[in-house]
């Protein structure tokens, strides 16, 4: 893994902290050429996210993200309300009114599985798990943190048909989005 920490709200702090992964991205870039793209699909995302930061855009960022890098049309941005299980979407991509309902009445499960605060893969989860997120249609479950909890996730559904699953170096972007996009989605309201 090649974060370890979810990056704090505090938007000053957010940026720096942004910032310095972006400039070790493009080291790594240069000093590990064996491993140029997986280091720079690191430093593209790190440098959407701070372009979109900046200009209060981060769904939209996100969207990009995971429709350019990581083949994936289809996706929600939640947040579930703590105890209710009460889902809200922040931004739903090509998604059928049946499968934000199907969401809305799983709003209990996701948020056990975001509480977890680990990002799931259909393909890696145990037959209980696969068989609700298959039954959603969610291909990944990404936590998304805030001050070192999952305040929400990124729903990633149906992958382009070129795709059949995520490999190592989408992993390795979606578990950047995992410590950045929280506090990137909060950073205007607690600015």
């Amino acid at each position: 893994m090649l974060l370890t920490k979810p990056i704090q709200s505090n938007c000053t702090a957010l940026l720096a902290g942004m910032e310095a992964d972006t400039a070790r991205f493009r080291r790594q870039a240069v000093e590990c050429p064996e491993n140029l793209s997986l280091w720079t699909k690191l430093f593209t995302v790190s440098q959407i996210m701070l372009s979109a930061i900046r200009e209060d855009k981060v769904p939209s960022a996100l969207e990009e993200i995971c429709s350019n890098l990581l083949g994936c049309e289809q996706l929600a941005i939640v947040e579930i309300s703590h105890g209710t299980g009460l889902v809200h979407f922040r931004k739903a991509q090509q998604l059928s009114s049946e499968v934000r309902m199907a969401l809305a009445d799983y709003g209990r499960f996701l948020e056990s599985q975001i509480q977890q605060g680990e990002i799931q893969y259909i393909s890696d989860e145990n037959d209980d798990k696969a068989a609700k997120l298959s039954q959603l249609r969610i291909n990944a479950l990404v936590p998304l943190w805030l001050d070192r909890e999952s305040s929400g996730a990124l729903l990633l559904f149906e992958l382009l048909p070129q795709r059949s699953g995520f490999d190592t170096e989408d992993r390795e972007v979606l578990r950047l989005l995992s410590t950045n996009a929280g506090p990137c989605l909060r950073s205007k309201m607690r600015g």
